[in-house]
């Protein structure tokens, strides 16, 4: 156990160690699903996972305990992080996902799917004109800033700024050593875009329509939002899905770059498009994994975990668990896979995970009728990954193709 011990460490302190994480995967939930690593528990098992994820005993926020916890090196936006939807608990949570559930209603992804198609197509114009895009910078990048910006009602011209802005949110997402010029430039951008967010929300104010913005302003003139909440939504939603959507086009593409005959099953029956993306992403797990703080005791797979101490949910390795995928590290778009991690699980769920689906359905299909023969080398000179902990993608994704000048096949 202790060589195991030592495996998980190297996992957590070296981006190295991660980027070929599936043996240690493999021996976590077949050796130790819940593993004590000081006060912080590793748990990698499937069933372990969501035990843990739905028990009404943890919490995302440890501030329960007296002592807030940053998540960004600036006061300003650490405040305003902490009042976002992902790290409330308790009621505050339940009532920030009531109005959340009504903003990724099934009725308005559906009426997205428009604007996810026209997202794609534009960004992917350039590309088929040159046989050759980046697959990060060009395409899953922008895409998830271009959707939230279009169901925002952002105006086009406004949408280079807010990619600007998240991206440079999501490159100092979890860093606390920034060097002064860093700190610098953040400052600056967050004042930017604070600004820009009471502009647009005293725009829609004075002229309310049916975007998500103005329906979060009558939530916020009922009482139901409080107005740094309002503006904690907007960022969120400014900056919805861009490193789990990002990432998860990027290993999707990655993974199918070396099995290209799912690229041609796909052109031959495009229906599948949307659980070839799901299994990409359970495989390749865009978000590795989460933590929750106990509140109280709490047994699991026979362990007392205690009041205090905090367990890292491996959503990667419980996406390979044996004992509930049949050979787990296959690639299988016909898999049932109502039970995969990638968007999480319990109360914390991704609400936007049918946006996501939708958005990679899109891009792989797209994918499949226009570029053929798709290829680059896959070394960590071409693809390197990215050096996050909690995300799994890469940095950059060049490839090359043969366009194909056939029109767009309509998108069920």
């Amino acid at each position: 156990m202790q060589d195991l011990t030592a495996a998980v460490t190297s996992f957590f302190s070296d981006p190295a160690a991660r980027s070929n994480a599936e043996p240690l995967y493999r021996r976590l939930v077949t050796e130790a699903p819940v593993l004590k690593m000081g006060p912080v528990w590793v748990v990698s098992g499937h069933a372990e996972i969501t035990q843990l994820a739905r028990h009404p005993e943890t919490v995302v926020n440890p501030s329960f305990r007296g002592a807030e916890v940053p998540l960004s090196p600036l006061p300003t936006l650490s405040t305003l992080l902490g009042r976002m939807l992902a790290v409330r608990d308790g009621e505050d949570h339940r009532r920030l996902k009531r109005l959340a559930v009504a903003t990724f209603s099934a009725s308005r992804i559906a009426a997205a799917r428009g604007v996810i198609e026209n997202a794609v197509d534009e960004l992917l114009e350039e590309a088929l004109a040159f046989g050759a895009f980046d697959v990060v910078a060009d395409l899953a990048v922008p895409l998830p800033v271009a959707i939230s910006c279009a169901l925002l009602d952002v105006p086009p011209s406004d949408r280079g700024r807010v990619l600007a802005w998240s991206t440079l949110f999501s490159s100092t997402f979890g860093r606390f050593r920034l060097s002064d010029e860093e700190r610098w430039e953040l400052e600056q951008r967050v004042d930017e875009l604070l600004a820009y967010i009471d502009e647009l929300c005293a725009a829609r104010r004075r002229s309310p329509g049916d975007d998500l913005v103005s329906r979060l302003i009558a939530a916020n003139d009922r009482g139901e939002l409080e107005d740094d909440e309002l503006t904690a939504f907007v960022l969120m939603l400014f900056a919805n899905g861009l490193e789990t959507l990002t990432s998860g086009i990027s290993v999707a593409v990655w993974q199918l770059l070396q099995e290209p005959a799912h690229l041609e099953r796909l052109r031959r029956e495009p229906e599948i498009g949307e659980a070839l993306f799901e299994e990409c992403l359970r495989l390749g797990s865009p978000v590795r994994a989460s933590s929750r703080a106990l509140v109280a005791d709490v047994e699991l797979h026979g362990n007392l975990l205690r009041t205090g101490d905090v367990a890292v949910l491996l959503y990667a390795a419980g996406n390979r668990d044996p004992l509930v995928f049949e050979k787990p590290d296959r690639l299988d778009p016909d898999r049932a896979n109502g039970r995969q991690l990638a968007f999480g699980h319990g109360v914390h769920f991704c609400l936007g995970a049918s946006l996501s689906l939708g958005a990679g359905k899109v891009v792989l299909r797209r994918i499949a009728e226009r570029c053929r023969n798709l290829e680059t080398p896959l070394t960590p000179e071409t693809a390197p990954w990215n050096e996050s902990i909690v995300f799994n993608g890469l940095r950059s994704l060049p490839v090359t193709f043969d366009p194909v000048a056939a029109p767009f096949a309509a998108v069920a």
